[in-house]
């Protein structure tokens, strides 16, 4: 007698689909690990001291823009001190630093640091290598 729970196919019919079907399977479950095993080694950082260069940036850029400040505060300042009219010097100086501490934050923001390559390139030869007389 014939289970009731299996259906009545025969072995040569159901064979080469599910087998088919089932080498697909573990084929595409194959490439979607290999793909977020990519994924997630690329997220990583490659180094721990890389999310350190983004924070010296920062507080290179905020330095830049607080120097700028401070110093047209300072030269207004003194010149108010000196000529004896204390707010006018100030507040204009204030904004030519604001302004100074703008542009060289964005001159410092521009700048990319240089390659490894170029820096061998920059550097001059050794003295050794060249024979003086």
């Amino acid at each position: 007698m014939a289970d009731p729970r299996k259906p009545e196919t025969s072995e040569s019919e159901a064979s080469p689909e599910l087998g088919d079907l089932s080498n697909r399977l573990k084929d595409l479950s194959a490439r979607i690990a290999a793909e977020k095993s990519d994924q997630s080694a690329a997220r990583r950082p490659s180094n721990r001291y890389d999310g350190a260069k983004d924070y010296s940036k920062g507080y290179r850029l905020a330095s830049e823009f607080v120097a700028g400040v401070l110093v047209g505060g300072l030269i207004g300042y003194g010149l108010d001190y000196l000529v004896g009219t204390l707010p006018l010097f100030l507040i204009v100086f204030l904004f030519l630093g604001f302004g100074a501490g703008l542009l060289n934050m964005s001159r410092a923001a521009n700048r990319s640091q240089p390659t490894a390559e170029e820096l061998r390139k920059m550097t001059p030869p050794n003295a050794d290598d060249e024979e003086e007389d």
